[in-house]
């Protein structure tokens, strides 16, 4: 333990030297540029302006008067840094000049020490590879100052010797360490490290070295800090600008509703704003944004590389020297290089001056250039009584209730902005409950039914219509009826002059019974399309609502009926009050104890459809049953059945003719057969000539089925032709 902190110790001098022997080392050509004069003290940009949006991003502007050289460091946590690389926008409204925009390197720890030419265990476990002679022994050939005791000796690191001296058998050897030195006149010098007070570093490589080393520990065991400095050179007192986006939590709204004895609703509109960042929000002009627009995380802090192939040198390169002659069309004493037109302009100073002529004469409290959020601002309609009564209900309605909405609302683009009027204090890992609207809205007590939701009571609630001008965003809702807390409800979105039904409690004082009957209507429409008959038809399905008011009091119930697709409201069912993709509303007004039926038909076109081609006597007979048909189409299908029934015998008529002919074939192929197995006798050819005389009778018959076949197919064609042309002349639209 003694030696880890002699190690820290004799760290911290190298860093800092000794005394007033330490200057600040020059800069050299191995060193990063020398940066601008030391920044004023005390220059900082506090925030002004914040501005919340709803899909979680945070806009913030940071506004301050600097002078001089300014130098401001931002300090962000490592998860916002890739957010405020890619949005921050640096404005100085005086005669400054923005400089570079640094931070500190996003490299890994591991990576940074990788480049350094040593390392330092954390736990040095007694051995040389830890503590002071470790960083030591990684230092050969290093130009060191020794401190003692005795005095102070320089020279160049050879090495750290290691002794071991056992001085009790009983316990494991004291290992100690001596450092060994040579100085410029070639003189060793070894150096008990317990007797040594300190070791400078002389070269400034190596002291370059031990501090990049502990930068890199630093950021390793800090890893969520990371500051960003953003530089302004100029002259005078001048106002500077930074903004950036950053995650932030959601701004959320809340609302409270106070009914009347009336049913009309007073409005109270709140907005909940978190502050979880690591400062202060102090007088800020604060903004809400409903909207959500499009926003990402790039990681951009992080250096990538690509990919480079690696080409092996060729062995032979040996290679001759080549001269080349001038071209035709060079000029002499002419630098022929990229722009070729030999003039030069400086882009960062034409950047400059574009710059300073859009931000001259720009209002210190105008918006940032580019800011997408609107100074219109529209103060949102207000409407207040005042009464001697001291009820809740007439208190919070009353100018004097001592609460008053502080945020004006403007549309920006097809976003919303709610501006809080005055600068708002949120201290850090705080929140904010501010008013942001307070107003009478047009609306009514009533109660709404869905028989999905409930099958017998009706729910409390009210129909509300956004009298303001203000877009209200989703949020939870308390309601207050009359004096007492009545419930409490979800509200989605609403823009203004939109209405909403809104719902808080169960309506006790209203019953509703649902009754569903299905029906077949009569056929309304016969058609005959390409040879398809038709009968188009309506399925209906009526739900008798029962609505039954079992109070004193007068009630008015929505009734929500579910959209079906491809099924629509019959004429004898009263138009609704309103629709939307999922339900029809249907408005009812209830006196006390009044009952009402509200009877809701729908309907939907069906068809049955017959192919002419295969209709039967059967399918007529429904038709005339169900009078779908009157004479003349009778007649029509009368003829078409009679058509059927002709090529059908035909059909008959030639298969019997086949059938025929294939045992005649068959009786000839076994009269051949007899024939060659008859002898030459007397007997035998009397048979044969049997046979024969019969095989010509069978020859003549199939000659004559043969005709009677050909005649028949034709026939068929012929009435087969007449069928299909009836079929496709018959034309029927007749409404029944």
């Amino acid at each position: 333990m003694k030696r880890k902190l002699l190690a820290i110790v004799l760290l911290l001098v190298c860093f800092t030297g000794v005394g007033a022997q330490v200057r600040t080392p020059r800069r050299t050509a191995h060193t990063k540029t020398a940066l601008p004069a030391r920044a004023a003290e005390g220059q900082q940009l506090p925030i002004r302006r914040v501005i919340l949006y709803s899909n979680g991003v945070a806009y913030i502007e940071r506004r301050g008067l600097v002078s001089g050289h300014a130098e401001i460091d931002l300090s962000f946590k490592q998860s916002q840094v890739d957010d405020v690389l890619k949005s921050m926008i640096v404005l100085d409204l005086g005669e400054g000049r923005i400089g570079a925009v640094s931070y500190n390197s996003s490299a890994p720890p591991s990576a940074r020490m990788a480049d350094i030419p040593f390392s330092i265990a954390s736990e040095s476990g007694g051995e040389a590879g830890g503590g002071l002679a470790g960083v030591l022994s990684q230092l050969q050939g290093a130009r060191v100052a020794v401190s003692t005791a005795r005095g102070t000796v320089s020279g160049k690191i050879l090495t750290i010797e290691e002794r071991k001296s056992q001085i009790d058998a009983d316990k494991p050897p004291q290992v100690t360490h001596s450092l060994v030195i040579a100085s410029e006149t070639g003189e060793l010098s070894s150096f008990d490290l317990a007797e040594v007070r300190s070791v400078r570093l002389v070269d400034e490589g190596t002291r370059r070295d031990v501090s990049e080393f502990a930068d890199a520990t630093a950021s390793a065991r800090r890893r969520d800090a990371k500051t960003i400095a953003v530089t302004s050179d100029g002259v005078g007192q001048r106002e500077m600008i930074v903004s950036y986006t950053i995650a932030a939590s959601i701004w959320k709204t809340t609302y409270r509703v106070v009914l009347d004895a009336a049913g009309k609703p007073f409005f109270q509109g709140w907005a909940i704003v978190d502050n979880v960042s690591d400062e202060d929000w102090e007088n800020v002009s604060l903004s809400l944004v409903s909207g959500t627009p499009v926003s990402f995380i790039q990681p951009i802090q992080k250096p990538f590389y690509r990919y480079r192939p690696v080409v092996p040198m060729p062995e032979d390169l040996k290679l001759n020297p080549q001269v080349y002659e001038p071209s035709e069309n060079t000029v002499e004493g002419q630098d022929v290089g990229v722009g070729g037109s030999g003039a030069s302009v400086s882009t960062e100073q034409a950047s400059n001056e574009v710059t300073q002529r859009q931000i001259k004469g720009l209002p210190l409290n105008r918006s940032l250039p580019g800011n997408n959020v609107s100074n219109l601002s529209i103060a949102p309609s207000r409407e207040a009584t005042s009464v001697a009564d001291t009820s809740l209900s007439d208190a919070i309605t009353s100018e004097n209730s001592g609460v008053e909405a502080a945020a004006t609302g403007s549309e920006v683009g097809d976003l919303f902005e709610y501006r809080i009027d005055q600068p708002v204090t949120v201290r850090r890992d705080r929140s904010a409950l501010i008013p942001i609207l307070q107003t009478r809205m047009e609306g009514e007590r009533v109660s709404i039914f869905n028989e999905a939701a409930r099958r017998d009571r009706p729910l409390s609630g009210m129909l509300l219509k956004n009298s303001s001008r203000l877009t209200l965003e989703d949020g939870s809702m308390t309601v207050i009826d009359g004096d007492a807390y009545a419930g409490e409800a979800l509200m989605a979105r609403l823009k203004p002059s939109e209405q909403r039904l809104i719902s808080f409690a169960l309506d006790l004082g209203t019953l509703v019974s649902v009754r569903t009957k299905e029906d077949r209507a009569p056929t309304f429409l016969i058609k005959v399309v390409n040879g398809v008959f038709q009968a188009h038809y309506y399925q209906t399905t009526q739900k008798l609502y029962t609505l039954t008011n079992q109070t004193e009091r007068a009630r008015v119930v929505y009734i929500e009926h579910p959209v079906r697709e491809g099924w629509s409201l019959s004429k004898d069912t009263r138009e609704p009050e309103g629709k939307n993709a999922r339900f029809y509303r249907f408005r009812i007004a209830l006196e006390p104890h009044q009952k009402v039926e509200l009877p809701i038909t729908e309907r939907r076109a069906l068809m049955d459809s017959y192919t002419l081609m295969n209709f039967t006597r059967t399918d007529l007979e429904l038709f005339i049953a169900r009078n779908y048909i009157d004479q003349p189409t009778r007649d029509a299908l009368e003829k078409l059945i009679d058509l059927k029934a002709r090529i059908a015998s035909l059909d008959a008529s030639i298969e019997a003719i086949d059938k025929e002919a294939e045992q005649i074939g068959e009786d000839q192929a076994r009269l051949r057969e007899n024939i060659k197995a008859l002898t030459a006798t007397a007997e035998a050819k009397g048979l044969i000539a049997r046979y024969v005389a019969k095989a010509g009778e069978q020859e003549t018959r199939l000659e004559q089925l043969n005709k009677d076949r050909q005649a028949q197919i034709a026939e068929r064609l012929r009435l087969q032709n007449e069928l299909e042309s009836a079929i496709r002349t018959l034309a029927i639209d007749r409404n029944l």
